[in-house]
């Protein structure tokens, strides 16, 4: 008797960024002259400030989509931090803005602003997740 077996299969990770993450993102704080960003285009993210900043891209990259809207991003086969987009009220002005969490048990998340013009006071450079 030969029986067949179904094997679960891992999630698959993907090397296409998703659209709504693709910009560039900065954290621009009045006290830092060289602010920290994240570039992410379709198949690359680029993460740093002008002094050092580390590009992946091509095989080395991977995305793997969480729960909550939540993208683990970065090399292959490590534990990378997550990301994604919200609408959050900075100053009187409600803006999208870019979340980084650096693990699956963070309560806070780096905030990242789209452009670099927009100058970001320190407290609102952290969001509480709950």
């Amino acid at each position: 008797m030969v029986g067949i077996f179904a094997a679960a299969k891992p999630a698959q990770a993907a090397t296409k960024v998703p659209s709504s993450l693709r910009h560039s993102w900065y954290m621009t704080l009045p006290s830092i002259k060289d602010p920290s960003f994240i570039k992410f285009t379709s198949r690359s993210i680029d993460v740093g400030d002008k002094s050092y900043h580390n590009k992946i891209s091509g095989s080395n990259l991977q995305v793997i989509k969480k729960s909550g809207g939540w993208y683990e991003i970065g090399y292959k086969g490590i534990t990378n931090p997550t990301y994604r987009t919200k609408k959050i009220k900075i100053g009187n002005t409600k803006r999208t803005v870019l979340l980084k969490k650096y693990s699956k048990n963070s309560h806070y998340a780096d905030v990242f602003l789209n452009g670099k013009k927009v100058k970001l006071l320190l407290q609102y450079s952290s969001y509480f997740l709950g």
